[in-house]
């Protein structure tokens, strides 16, 4: 069984850091929680200890509107949180550009549309290399 839905990663990655002002970590975080649905604090500070460690990067992320408080738990009076709407459709189409059900973007929306540097300009290629290969 042959398994290419990572082939990608890095082409999409870029593309998702780029639109959406994420850091690699923020990206990777926000795709663990996207899977746990509802989480707590800790469930944020398991995965959080497995990337460079940053104090703010949970306030960071609900300011910036990735993480919303969802309720408490009575019984052990914890709060729940989950992805937001916004988070939860970027994380939906990190899957859907991997899965290859989504092209990657030709407009102007695209930021690296019209490159400024030549590592954008390799991506730009790579992207609309992707696409024609459908």
């Amino acid at each position: 069984m042959k398994y290419e839905f990572l082939k990608h990663w890095r082409v999409v990655r870029y593309l998702i850091k780029q639109q959406y002002s994420l850091s690699q970590e923020e990206l990777e975080l926000l795709l663990f929680l996207y899977s746990e649905g509802r989480f707590t604090k800790d469930d944020f500070e398991w995965y959080s200890a497995i990337v460079p460690w940053n104090p703010k990067r949970f306030s960071k992320l609900t300011e910036d509107g990735w993480i919303k408080k969802w309720g408490s738990n009575y019984k052990k009076r914890r709060a729940t949180y989950a992805l937001t709407h916004k988070g939860k459709l970027m994380c939906a189409r990190v899957y859907r550009l991997l899965l290859g059900e989504e092209d990657f973007p030709s407009s102007e929306r695209n930021p690296v549309n019209s490159p400024k540097k030549y590592m954008e300009w390799r991506y730009k290629r790579a992207m609309d290399d992707i696409n024609k290969k459908g």
